[in-house]
């Protein structure tokens, strides 16, 4: 109701660049008994109603399958074998007919769409003594998903390991709409147990299916489990034991059961149901097993979000936002003293959760256009007549309330009505604005070149008529974002990077990232190491790359991937991926080891999909805190933080540019210097000019325009030639994390986030190492290893610390920051093994067992052999 609070718009998410990407979220409660609709999406200004944007008809259907045409091996080891092949995906399995050519046409293999699972593809060749596996391969749903209507290919495992083929599977998929008389490979499986077929592996199996038609079940109780299975819970699945009987598997708590989830969750229903039987008064049953059970401790219980919403300071400030709600809590006396209470005391929310007004009122404040906070889940397959049921995997209980609800961290993305507050976040009044015009200016022109000559003209007519202009301007969308940015600076130099970083990572657990419960495995090549990671990174789905964790296996090494082949993954790919051999990169001087993209790298093949790697490579480094043992420019750093270029980025990508630049900002320019909006560009040999801006050639640099001049050559020297590889670069970066979270950072606290630091103190190494089996810090052994490590060269100490962690890379704030595979883990020195034996590490504990050597001689002769001589991982 105030318009002058124009500071609370950054709620509507207008900080940053005027032009972006607006996301809309599509639930399946909006399509509900409705197998397909068309869907468009348009924008209209939030001011005027008028239509911004519009997108085309988009077909959406409720439920959807995948179907698989064909398939063709190529390069299958064993020729004119009659060979057959298998595909499983869940509870689906089907086998196609033996063949002499390995190639299947006109299947129609149906499997239902599930995003986190697999196709299970194997070949098996027909012998007289039994079948034999040739080889298998893993297909994940959702690559066949998103590259749906053609052929996907992909590489046939090898069943032995001792023989090696490259045989290529190409899969012909298509999506079809789920139809209502459609029955699936899942129906022919009698789960009531009366009738079974075969013990045989393939009796489940249907190998000609026809899409679209509707199959004969095999008895009525087929019929009736198979809808029952259907109903099944998310996270659960009904399978069949070899004697026929059915049993659950509930995915989410790891955990069987014989009994149907349907009836627990009634029961749990019912439960709740009986505390509603009188608005004011709530009847607590007896004890219970369920999900919904009592919070049990403090904590949990603070961390609960209608909890975190009822207590935050300022409550009355959001009751008063909302006017519904306000009217409800002065109509009613009991929700008032209910409130009451548990701000008060945050234990007697257990004594009024089931409270319909508190229900209700607080059910007001919910954010429905929002995702459900990580581990939620609405149960919608209750009764319609009865309200929803929210279910919190992670705390184990079930609420009726809505936990979408506004809670004490601020997010930019949030699309609520506006929170209104009477001051800003520094504490300000928001009128101080009228008082700060001149330091907005000056903003602007750095920050918002494009627009600064408008936004100029209204902050003077502001700093002129005072309030009145502020109130006239309160709903302009620049003036807003303008504000923002001021706000942002001011927080960024008032937060200490300990706090940017703690922030940073807390919002991206908050949000899902790196938190699975999906996760990408990668098995890599070393010989072949960015061909492998070129194939594999970007074929998978970024949301998955956003979502899941990764796990990293080396080919023909049996490592475990709890931290440290992942970590030894981004220091190998950052080494070559980087390296200015390959011409993707390049050396910024002669002088200097920091790299930039090169305008050579146009002359790679498909070096838009490498950067697009690159960029990638760089946002699963910071999702998954792993460091790079590559050093950029400064300039590079800001070019992934999408911030203004300066004079004093050349520095030290050009010293004599920079100078040049320099003088000729602080000398005044005369005419028989004869420059001109034009420079040139040695390209392969060959002295190319170009202009700054249109007709450059022919417009003289004065002493009006040479600001202009600066910003362009500042810009031009730094891109030079690398526009397109540079968005190529962000868009690979964008797709693993969304960029307003960078944003937070300049580029300094960048490098040291993505590389760490390059200084080795070996006493701070020391004082944060830890002594297990024996060992302690008095140790003869242990005193000769550090002795041992302080004859090393700086080279060897970095081969050390990655056979020992994977990665030669050090956290910027030192050895106390090394990662293990759950959290901050230590340098760790362990007893073992004997006098004979190698040192040994296990990088994803960052643990080197070392054995207790008789004389430092042998200790530093064994030791160096280990970190020179080892390749690769293996399990005794």
């Amino acid at each position: 109701n105030n318009p002058l609070r124009y500071m609370d718009y950054k709620s509507y998410g207008v900080c940053g660049p005027r032009e972006g990407s607006v996301s809309w979220t599509l639930r399946g409660s909006s399509f509900r008994n409705r197998p397909q609709t068309y869907v468009c999406f348009r924008y209209f200004d939030g001011l005027s109603g008028a239509l911004r944007a519009s997108s085309s008809p988009l077909l959406v259907y409720t439920a959807a399958r995948i179907v698989v045409d064909g398939i063709h091996c190529k390069q299958l080891p064993c020729k004119n074998s009659a060979v057959y092949a298998k595909i499983r995906c869940g509870t689906s399995c089907y086998r196609t007919p033996t063949s002499e050519t390995a190639s299947w046409s006109d299947l129609n293999f149906v499997f239902a769409i599930d995003r986190s699972r697999e196709l299970q593809f194997s070949i098996k060749e027909r012998c007289w003594s039994g079948d034999r596996m040739i080889g298998e391969a893993n297909m994940p749903v959702a690559d066949l998903v998103m590259q749906s209507n053609q052929e996907m290919a992909f590489v046939l495992r090898p069943a032995n390991s001792s023989k090696q083929f490259n045989c290529h599977v190409i899969l012909s998929v298509h999506v079809i709409p789920e139809q209502h008389d459609f029955v699936d490979t899942a129906d022919h499986i009698n789960i009531a147990g009366t009738a079974a077929s075969s013990s045989h592996e393939e009796s489940a199996c249907l190998p000609h299916a026809a899409v679209g038609s509707s199959l004969t079940r095999s008895n009525g109780a087929s019929t009736s489990s198979t809808t029952r299975e259907r109903q099944l819970p998310e996270g659960w699945e009904a399978r069949i034991d070899r004697y026929g009987r059915v049993f659950y598997m509930d995915h989410i708590n790891k955990r069987t059961t014989w009994n149907a989830p349907e009836l627990q969750q009634n029961n749990n229903y019912n439960e709740i149901s009986k505390r509603y039987v009188c608005a004011r008064r709530t009847v607590v049953g007896g004890p219970s097993c369920s999900s919904s059970s009592l919070i049990s401790n403090t904590s949990e219980m603070a961390s609960f979000p209608p909890i975190r919403f009822l207590q935050r300071h300022d409550f009355i400030n959001l009751l008063h936002c909302n006017q519904e709600a306000l009217q409800l809590y002065n109509g009613s006396p009991y929700l008032k003293h209910i409130i009451h209470r548990i701000r008060k005391d945050a234990s007697k929310f257990e004594r009024f959760k089931h409270n319909r007004e508190l229900v209700e009122f607080l059910n007001l404040f919910a954010d429905e256009t929002q995702p459900l906070p990580n581990g939620w889940q609405i149960n919608e397959k209750l009764d319609k007549q009865l309200q929803r049921l929210f279910v919190d995997h992670f705390g184990r209980q079930t609420t009726l309330i809505d936990p979408r609800l506004p809670m004490p961290i601020k997010r930019r993305t949030r699309s609520a009505p506006p929170i209104r507050h009477k001051h800003d976040f520094n504490g300000n009044n928001v009128l101080d604005i009228v008082h700060r015009t001149s330091e907005l200016q000056a903003l602007i022109e750095m920050r918002m070149p494009n627009i600064a000559p408008k936004l100029c003209r209204k902050l003077q007519i502001i700093r002129r008529q005072g309030q009145s202009a502020l109130a006239r301007f309160a709903n302009d969308i620049d003036l807003i974002t303008a504000l923002s940015i001021l706000e942002t600076e001011v927080n960024d130099n008032q937060i200490s990077f300990d706090d940017k970083l703690e922030h940073f990572y807390a919002s991206l657990q908050s949000n899902g990232y790196a938190q699975g419960p999906n996760k990408i495995r990668f098995r890599l090549r070393r010989c072949h190491l960015l061909n492998d990671a070129y194939n594999q990174i970007l074929a998978a789905d970024p949301l998955l790359l956003r979502k899941a964790r990764i796990s990293v296996t080396f080919d023909e090494e049996d490592g475990l991937d709890y931290g440290g082949p992942s970590r030894e993954l981004f220091f190998l790919l950052s080494r070559e991926l980087f390296n200015p051999y390959y011409g993707l990169f390049e050396y910024s001087a002669n002088d200097t080891y920091t790299v930039q993209i090169s305008p050579m790298s146009v002359f790679v093949d498909n070096h838009l999909k490498w950067m697009q790697l690159c960029g990638r490579v760089l946002g699963l480094a910071l999702v998954h805190r792993c460091l790079i043992d590559t050093f950029f420019t400064r300039a590079f750093y800001k070019l992934l933080l999408e911030v203004p270029f300066t004079i004093s980025d050349l520095q030290s990508m050009d010293s004599q540019f920079h100078n040049s630049l320099l003088w000729i900002k602080e000398n005044e320019i005369s005419a028989d210097m004869e420059l001109t909006f034009s420079t040139t560009q040695d390209i392969g040999g060959e002295i190319i000019e170009r202009e700054l801006i249109p007709n450059g050639k022919s417009q003289m640099v004065t002493e009006e325009n040479k600001d202009t001049f600066i910003s362009l050559m500042v810009k031009w020297r730094i891109e030079r030639g690398v526009e397109e590889q540079s968005r190529a670069l962000l868009k690979g970066l964008h797709e693993v994390i969304e960029p307003e979270y960078l944003h937070v950072f300049d580029g300094d606290q960048l490098e040291l986030i993505l590389s760490g630091t390059v200084e080795i103190d070996i006493e701070d190494w020391r004082e944060n190492t830890e002594y297990k089996g024996g060992y302690y810090a008095e140790h003869v052994c242990i005193e000769w290893f550090w002795n041992t490590v302080y004859e090393m060269s700086n080279a060897d100490r970095l081969k050390l610390l990655q056979f020992v962690t994977g990665t030669s890379s050090i956290p910027y704030d030192g050895f106390r920051a090394l990662r293990g595979s759950n959290g901050p883990k230590k340098f760790t020195i362990e007893k073992w093994g004997s006098e004979d034996s190698l040192p040994r590490a296990h990088t994803c504990f960052n643990r080197l067992d070392l054995p207790p050597y008789p004389t430092q001689q042998r200790l530093s002769a064994k030791l160096r052999i280990a970190i020179n001589e080892s390749v690769a991982y293996a399990i005794e």
